[in-house]
């Protein structure tokens, strides 16, 4: 998936919910229809789950890019002083 400011806003994990309290709004399949409070109260929710899921995604990203300049600058350093990089002599060095 792309990493850019468009697809980030346009994720939304939460529009299944959003999808179900529409329809539940319309006609909930057994001849009533939810109210006012419990629409305002699930879609609450909805934006909940998408805040907290942008959240740790931001987390996730942070810490991929992290991750990834520290093996880089361990890999030059060690390739400036001469030192074959091995992968397996860094296991769990982070």
């Amino acid at each position: 998936m792309s990493d850019n400011v468009a697809t980030r806003r346009r994720q939304s994990v939460a529009d299944p919910l959003r999808k179900l309290t529409r329809d539940m709004v319309e006609f909930d399949g057994i001849g009533r229809s939810i109210g006012r409070i419990e629409e305002m109260a699930l879609l609450e929710v909805a934006d909940e789950i998408d805040r907290e899921h942008e959240r740790r995604m931001e987390d996730c990203r942070r810490n991929t890019r992290r991750v990834t300049c520290n093996y880089i600058s361990r890999m030059v350093a060690d390739y400036k002083r001469g030192k074959k990089w091995k992968r397996k002599e860094y296991e769990g060095d982070e």
